[in-house]
């Protein structure tokens, strides 16, 4: 499978008139790949697909190049092993050009499958934009691990606390020992206080347990000092933390205020067993909770700004903003369908058989695919609202706006 630029790249250079692309975005997450559910919506989506295809007025051969994507399509998803390692596939094929791409993703927005004159990335773009660059801190007692992560994988820096050693004299514990932060983990006996026949449990047992503290907050101050150095080079822009320590919360204290704002949250995970995929696996996890936790937030901010004249909730008067580039954040319920119509040439939805220019819509089963494609050709933030609470509280689909109405 060919990187993301490379995938792109094909995908782009291209050109494609007079045939269609078929452009599919398919979740993966466990409850999609339990008995293979995400093979069942797919043939769901295609169904609605020919069946719009005969009323676009396409020449045959057009239809015929798009059915055998769908072939292609339904082969590769059927294969496991294609499929490995991801939270969501993105295939893109036209079969009279001889052209069938497919892009791993770390989540979609929503099953989707669309048939249009170019292959619609924007989807991609704006998820590859989103996640940015992740920067991950393993820390426990005797290890201090670093990776970066981004839209198309994850790797650890093995030398991450290398840049220490340069500049060991700012350090208690030497530049021989911040090599590999060997030192850094070296506990050490309090000297006796008297002689050794004299009882000092209490204060020798007091004088263990500060250097404990102590030893724990000069690792979480190295932690950060090398996350600094990581962050200069590698300007990541977000960063989470993992650990088995009960106390990692307390690393917080020594963050530069830099990296707390970038601190998206915490994974319980061990440092020494870790592998990228676990690793990987587990910040996409806390990101999709996080996402679930701000669900809330922004349903109760729509309703807020919507009586303030800076949101608008229901399709009309969504659709109405989109045109006119006034959506900043487009909400949307997961399980919101409306059919609708598509104006080829304006390219552009409608909820009636009535285009603004000179043009014949053609119809399409659910018109929110399509309004969030034209969303994120608008440059706005998609935010599909998952909980089922949640989406009964607006309209199926709402906007937070860039300026008053």
């Amino acid at each position: 499978m060919n990187n993301l630029k490379e995938a792109l790249g094909i995908l782009l250079k291209e050109q494609y008139a007079p045939y269609l692309v078929s452009s599919l975005y398919l979740r993966l997450a466990p409850e999609d790949r339990t008995d293979r559910k995400y093979l069942r919506v797919f043939k769901d989506m295609v169904k609605a697909q020919k069946e719009s295809l005969e009323l676009r007025g396409l020449e045959r051969d057009v239809i015929n190049s798009a059915v055998e994507d769908f072939e292609k399509m339904e082969e590769f998803l059927s294969k496991p092993e294609n499929l490995e390692n991801c939270g969501g596939i993105a295939l893109f094929s036209c079969s009279a050009k001889k052209v069938f791409v497919p892009i791993k993703l770390p989540y979609t927005y929503r099953n989707r499958l669309m048939v249009a004159p170019d292959p619609l990335v924007r989807e991609i773009a704006a998820i590859d934009e989103e996640l940015g660059i992740i920067g991950v801190l393993l820390i426990d007692r005797k290890h201090v691990r670093f990776f970066l992560m981004d839209f198309e994988g994850i790797g650890e820096v093995s030398d991450f606390l290398e840049p220490l050693a340069t500049r060991a004299h700012k350090f208690h514990s030497g530049g021989a020992s911040l090599k590999g932060a060997q030192g850094t983990f070296r506990y050490s006996m309090p000297s006796r206080a008297s002689a050794p026949n004299m009882v000092q449990h209490g204060i020798g047992e007091y004088r263990f347990h500060m250097r404990i503290q102590e030893e724990k907050h000069r690792l979480f101050k190295i932690a950060n000092d090398a996350l600094m150095e990581a962050w200069k080079e590698n300007k990541f822009n977000k960063l989470v933390i993992g650990s088995i320590r009960e106390d990692i919360r307390e690393i917080e204290n020594h963050l530069h205020p830099y990296l707390l704002n970038m601190l998206v949250g915490y994974v319980r995970i061990n440092p020494s067993e870790a592998t990228e995929h676990t690793v990987r696996n587990a910040v996409l996890e806390l990101l999709w909770q996080k996402d679930r936790e701000q669900e809330e937030e922004l349903v109760n901010t729509l309703l807020d700004l919507e009586g303030k004249g800076l949101a608008v909730e229901g399709l009309s008067k969504v659709l109405e903003h989109l045109y006119m580039g006034n959506v900043k954040t487009l909400l949307v319920a997961e399980n919101f369908e409306r059919s609708g119509y598509f104006c080829p040439v304006s390219n552009i939805p409608v909820l009636e058989p009535k285009c603004p220019t000179e043009e014949k819509p053609y119809p399409v089963e659910d018109i929110v695919d399509e309004v969030i494609e034209f969303a994120l050709e608008e440059r706005a933030v998609v935010k599909i609202i998952v909980r089922e609470d949640l989406q009964k509280k607006f309209d199926g689909v709402g906007a937070l706006l860039r300026w008053k109405i």
